[in-house]
């Protein structure tokens, strides 16, 4: 029997042509000033022209304060956007759609060079220590009236420049993930404790962006279907709440990912997050998307069968652009989720998978 996977599905008012959808991913090919390098242009056109469902743009900032590297890109300034359009008009032009990520890095900064304008590193609650080793300042109203606001100027920018839908990044250790997630999230007003608190400013977020864009242009949201230690018994509880508050938010789609995707393809696991996907299936009618472990036909299938709408890959794409088409021979992926492809390997060999071969003149002298 013919797989689902090469069946259309529908987003909002977005028609995919099969299941399978390049989720996003960290994209070496960006100059320090948050534009795309043409390498990404003819990256994304590769990735279209193999006529994947959609592809969701690696991560994209919306202020300069809201950068996580120095090598992401951005959508805050209009050569940034401008740089953006040149991605999706290649997409465009291949026949593919293209679904712009928006994110905010809160505590999530990794270069130090990249901190907020007086030192601040803004978080749902002040002194925690950040990855950087930086302290965080709780965010005041009047940050999240401006986080909010950049949010609902990057959407609305996205729809008037022709990107097919944008993602709203709650996941991950970014900003919004932050306050969702309690081991992030120790206020005590009505941003913290309950879920229904910690909920509050990124459903406003969302709420705000769909107002923004109009009922009929696809917004999706990624999230983590899990939590760190303890808390994460009690948030099985909690991302079922989340998930039904999307839905009645108006999102058209939920991606479905984990705080700890990080070093599962080394330990073989197999579809990450479906267990607990199952569980969100039965509590939310809108289209789900399930990232992580995604390497075989039967993989996705079992995914398929067990009522999620579509499947999310990211590394296989680094490993072959054109992953949907080994699919449709039977072939699976040789990507080991080694996790190389998140920046040592490009930067010391000038290849982006283990399975690359090296280009003539790296490494460098």
């Amino acid at each position: 029997m013919a797989s689902k996977l090469f069946t259309a599905g529908q987003i909002g008012s977005l028609t995919l042509p099969n299941r399978l959808i390049r989720s996003a991913t960290q994209d070496p090919f960006g100059h320090r000033d948050g534009t795309c390098d043409e390498k990404q242009v003819a990256l994304y056109r590769e990735i279209a022209e193999s006529g994947v469902g959609a592809i969701i743009t690696a991560y994209s900032y919306i202020s300069p304060e809201a950068r996580s590297t120095g090598i992401q890109v951005g959508f805050a300034t209009p050569e940034q956007r401008a740089s953006q359009k040149e991605v999706l008009e290649a997409v465009h032009a291949a026949g593919g759609r293209l679904i712009l990520q928006l994110m905010h890095a809160g505590m999530n900064v990794f270069m130090p060079e990249k901190r907020v304008e007086g030192g601040k590193l803004l978080a749902p609650s002040g002194g925690m220590t950040a990855p950087n080793e930086m302290t965080t300042t709780e965010i005041t109203a009047a940050d999240m009236d401006k986080i909010a606001a950049d949010f609902v100027d990057a959407a609305k920018a996205a729809k008037e420049m022709g990107f097919d839908g944008v993602q709203l990044h709650c996941a991950h250790g970014y900003l919004l993930s932050q306050f969702l997630d309690p081991n992030s999230n120790h206020r005590e007003d009505e941003f913290g404790g309950s879920a229904e608190n910690r909920f509050r400013f990124p459903g406003r977020c969302l709420a705000a962006i769909r107002e923004a864009v109009g009922k009929d242009y696809p917004v999706l949201v990624k999230i983590n279907t899990n939590c760190a230690g303890e808390a994460d018994g009690q948030y099985a509880e909690d991302i079922l709440y989340y998930c039904r508050q999307i839905e009645a938010l108006g999102a058209d789609a939920i991606e479905l990912s984990g705080y700890n995707w990080l070093g599962q393809g080394k330990k073989k696991v197999p579809t990450f997050y479906l267990e607990r996907s199952k569980a969100i299936r039965a509590a939310v009618g809108l289209p789900l998307i399930l990232v992580g472990g995604v390497r075989t036909l039967e993989g996705i299938d079992e995914v398929l069968s067990a009522g999620i709408d579509f499947v999310s890959a990211s590394r296989p794409f680094i490993c072959q652009p054109d992953f949907i088409k080994h699919l449709e021979a039977g072939e699976e992926s040789p990507c080991i989720g080694c996790t190389k492809c998140l920046g040592n390997i490009w930067s010391k060999e000038g290849r982006r998978c283990v399975k690359h071969e090296i280009p003539e003149g790296f490494p460098k002298e």
